[in-house]
């Protein structure tokens, strides 16, 4: 899958933005501890506080690095399950507006044997995430075998849809020299999905709901 020299800057630029706010304020953390550790004993006060802020934002870093590697990655077509990628994609929603109604055993791991499964699951998901601007629940079902089946990954809340240069991103009726850091995880859900052999939708279906299916 050739790809443009733009579209790998994007994406790089996209992973970094993500990273930049909790590595940022590890550093924040780290330099008041430095400030304090004369005046205060540890744990106390802002010391302590500032300890609490470096846990919060090395385990936010922590859950966005893997869902890249997955979401990006090689490691996302060699998963033998769903078992991580339900983990990382809880991780991403963790502390947020948005809740992941994903029951376990859901899809049967044996779907995770088919090449790229697991990493098309995961990125819509995330893309599902994006379009809920103001929170809400997504929900994944499945159904089908190796041979022939279905992601569904309902989202529920505001706005219900994809805006419109996510979803020409997503169906790759964009040039790379239109993408933006904003649109970048669209075009690369659905260039993935592509070279993996599935077909990805964006469906509203009433005012406040979207519905993905990821289709082979």
């Amino acid at each position: 899958m050739p790809l443009d020299i733009r579209v790998i800057e994007l994406l790089a630029s996209r992973i970094c933005h993500d990273l930049v706010s909790p590595v940022g304020a590890i550093r924040n953390g780290l330099e008041l501890i430095e400030e304090m550790e004369d005046d205060e004993p540890a744990g106390g006060g802002f010391a302590g506080e500032a300890i609490k802020l470096i846990e919060h934002s090395s385990g936010q870093a922590d859950r966005r690095l893997r869902v890249f590697r997955l979401a990006y990655g090689l490691a996302g077509r060699e998963q033998k399950g769903f078992a991580d990628t339900r983990s990382s994609a809880q991780g991403l929603l963790e502390g947020g507006r948005t809740r992941l109604d994903w029951p376990a055993g859901v899809p049967n791991d044996q779907l995770a044997f088919k090449r790229g499964a697991a990493k098309a699951l995961l990125n819509v998901i995330i893309l599902a995430d994006e379009a809920l601007t103001h929170g809400g629940t997504i929900a994944v079902a499945a159904t089908g075998d190796e041979q022939s089946g279905r992601f569904t990954i309902t989202a529920t809340g505001r706005p219900g849809a994809l805006k419109p240069e996510a979803e020409a991103a997503l169906n790759g009726s964009v040039a790379p020299a239109d993408l933006t850091p904003r649109t970048i995880h669209a075009y690369m859900t659905g260039r993935f999905a592509e070279d993996d052999g599935y077909r990805i939708a964006a469906t509203p279906s009433g005012p406040e709901t979207l519905v993905f299916t990821v289709e082979w």
